[in-house]
């Protein structure tokens, strides 16, 4: 039963919720037309519930997608004649602007919504023109011609956003991927070869250790400088790994600021790729912060970072359309943490809270 809810009821999950508030709209638009003169249209209600089928399947792109589009428009025209009813076109028209077809199939079935939907609007415009006025004509014909390409631009739309957000996903991937293999390879240059010197190292001193003292105690004293190299090297490593590039910052804080409605936007991000590892460690920790305030305190729905450098400095502004803050305390909202950061790197860090709050950073290159 589940099964069949799923593939002849249900629409694809890919739609979303648009299908169904179409459906909802459908039967609210023709409950009354169903009751004619207090008797129940049953006839009425089969067309309908077949019009609802063909407008189901229609959703799911297969190979009887002409089939239902031209079954749909057939009784829209109907429907027309016998009911003046004729927003049974629209459904249609939004299903072949929303499916994901060719450019080519897009233009051949629009070409047939509008060679069949001149029927019912010619008739009614000259046989019934004194229902109309002009601005009546103007706004139906503009409606009935651009809503295939209005639902078309719309899922496109749609489409590049989820394409978007499917980019941004592998670039995480990529980013974690590339990690591994960079440590991966310091962890084999360096450390492989460290420890296969101390191997040698121990095993000849356990050769020397009956027959030269000596020598033996000066293999242990290089093993031990090779050890206390290789202690330096891994708690290199591990800070390595605990640095963060801008980019991965904004990836992490991104989905962050999503989770709780808050739009990012970003200027010249790109730049910031080539900027020092210790430069970007520290402004990654401040989008990190400035983010985490905005969230929490800020009220905002939409946030935006420009990048920027010259000659002598790079420069981070941090913008957001909250309630900001008419008392600025050094040490609020993290500020101080911040600021220290900046500092830290012989940068200056200003805020600005008048409509919204502008974090605005200066760094020198050199």
């Amino acid at each position: 039963m589940k099964k069949f809810f799923k593939e002849q009821i249900l629409f694809p999950k890919r739609f979303g919720f648009m299908p169904y508030f179409w459906t909802l709209s459908l039967i609210i638009l023709t409950s009354q037309m169903l009751f004619n003169n207090g008797n129940f249209d049953w006839f009425s209600l089969f067309l309908i519930i077949i019009f609802l089928k063909l407008y189901r399947d229609g959703y799911e792109n297969q190979p009887l997608l002409t089939f239902d589009i031209i079954g749909q428009l057939i009784l829209a025209i109907y429907f027309s004649f016998t009911h003046d009813m004729s927003t049974l076109f629209i459904f249609t028209a939004w299903e072949i602007g929303s499916v994901k077809i060719t450019q080519k199939r897009f233009h051949f079935y629009t070409l047939i919504y509008l060679i069949l939907i001149t029927i019912p609007l010619g008739f009614n415009m000259i046989y019934h023109f004194n229902r109309y006025d002009s601005f009546g004509v103007i706004v139906t014909i503009t409606f009935a011609v651009g809503s295939p390409f209005a639902a078309r631009s719309l899922s496109n739309s749609y489409r590049r956003l989820a394409s978007l957000n499917q980019n941004n996903k592998r670039l995480e991937s990529i980013i974690r991927q590339n990690e591994r293999s960079r440590i991966a390879k310091d962890l084999h240059d360096n450390l492989g070869q460290s420890f296969s010197l101390i191997t040698l190292k121990t095993e000849l001193a356990d050769k020397l250790i009956d027959k030269n003292v000596e020598q033996a105690h000066s293999e242990l004293k290089d093993i031990a400088k090779t050890s206390r190299e290789n202690l330096t090297l891994v708690r290199q490593i591990v800070a390595d790994l605990n640095e963060k590039t801008i980019a991965a910052a904004m990836i992490e804080e991104e989905n962050n600021l999503q989770t709780v409605k808050i739009h990012l936007s970003s200027d010249n991000e790109d730049i910031s790729e080539h900027w020092p590892k210790d430069i970007q460690n520290i402004l990654a920790s401040v989008i990190k912060e400035a983010s985490t305030n905005i969230i929490r305190h800020s009220m905002a729905d939409y946030v935006f970072f420009q990048f920027n450098e010259d000659n002598k400095h790079f420069y981070l502004t941090i913008s957001d359309n909250g309630v900001g803050y008419s008392k600025i305390r050094k040490n609020a909202f993290g500020i101080q943490g911040m600021s220290q950061r900046i500092e830290d790197i012989k940068g200056t860090l200003e805020i600005q809270s008048k409509k919204g709050t502008t974090i605005s950073i200066k760094v020198p290159k050199e």
